[in-house]
């Protein structure tokens, strides 16, 4: 089996989800994780994870000696504008791997090597989505001239030297854009990392593929949702899945995620949060139905009275 090597930087406190992306890791030791951190977690760390003490300042050092160029860099979202010159700032640790990964810790594998593309090795860059490169987990070929795409634009040096972020992993933000079809290398005058594999790619240089969505990134109501059953990840159709993305859910306050003593082989992702088998509702009620909707019903209407107030205390100052 290949390994690839996934490279995180990550400052600050890990979320409340992390241990769920820590036991799906454990279900694909040939993904080897090297994680950057001034984090300290106390939970079981699978072998395949290598938790390396790490700083802001340890970062900045090692973009300064590989890149040669002064950042300024204080949130850690902004760490998301540097992942495709990841394998040229952190060259040195991934130098005896074939393959390297930039990605995300708000994920939920699958098994992932059973779900890429049937001879994915062959291509220098494997997006999980079609329309931009997959900033939470893409795979490139570990050679000079893919690890140094980046720089191919016009604007990473301005990007990385600057404070705000351009979502230059992805796509400068162009989401909606994208996925109503228009082309990134007509509207893209940043020149994004999206922008950049593409018009490589069309010009012979790179073989990528970007032709079908392999992730979970949203659950739609609540007849959707996700099975982690031993390893593997089933959509509520059956399909299988890379991984799922928490970028919809996490932000929601109605997304219940559990406290479990030790994350079972076995549980459910719906709209409303993780779930044993034994409390997943599924064209039934149950207490953890109502207690979600208890929950989400005191949210809303704590949400209600604060504005209530807020325009009570805007008119009174007037």
């Amino acid at each position: 089996m290949t390994n690839i090597a996934l490279i995180i930087p990550y400052y600050g406190s890990f979320p409340n989800y992390f241990p769920f992306y820590v036991d799906s890791l454990a279900s694909n030791p040939d993904i080897h994780v090297y994680m950057f951190t001034d984090c300290f977690y106390d939970g079981v760390v699978p072998d395949n994870l290598h938790i390396i003490e790490s700083s802001f300042e340890h970062f900045k050092s090692l973009v300064k000696s590989k890149l040669d160029i002064d950042i300024k860099i204080n949130r850690g979202y902004k760490l998301c504008d540097f992942k495709p010159a990841y394998g040229v700032i952190f060259g040195d640790y991934i130098a005896e791997y074939d393959y390297w990964a930039m990605g995300d810790i708000d994920i939920i594998y699958g098994d992932v090597f059973k779900n890429l593309p049937d001879g994915w090795q062959d291509y220098d860059v494997v997006s999980m989505v079609p329309e931009w490169v997959s900033g939470s987990f893409c795979i490139f070929k570990n050679i000079e001239n893919v690890n140094n795409l980046f720089s191919l634009s016009r604007s990473w040096k301005n990007v990385f030297s600057s404070e705000s972020n351009f979502a230059f992993d992805e796509c400068n933000y162009l989401y909606d854009e994208l996925r109503q079809g228009e082309d990134i290398l007509e509207i893209d005058h940043l020149e994004s990392f999206t922008f950049i594999v593409k018009r490589e790619a069309e010009k012979g240089l790179v073989n990528v593929w970007f032709d079908n969505r392999l992730i979970k990134e949203k659950i739609f109501g609540d007849k959707d949702f996700l099975c982690v059953d031993n390893g593997r990840l089933l959509k509520s159709n059956g399909e299988e899945v890379v991984y799922y993305h928490l970028v919809s859910e996490k932000i929601t306050d109605k997304f219940v995620i559990p406290k479990w003593d030790s994350i079972p082989n076995k549980y459910f992702i719906t709209n409303h949060g993780l779930f044993l088998p034994k409390d997943f509702w599924y064209k039934k009620i149950t207490f953890f139905r109502v207690f979600v909707f208890c929950r989400s019903f005191f949210i809303d209407v704590k949400q209600l009275f604060k504005r209530f107030f807020n325009k009570c205390k805007s008119c009174i100052v007037k």
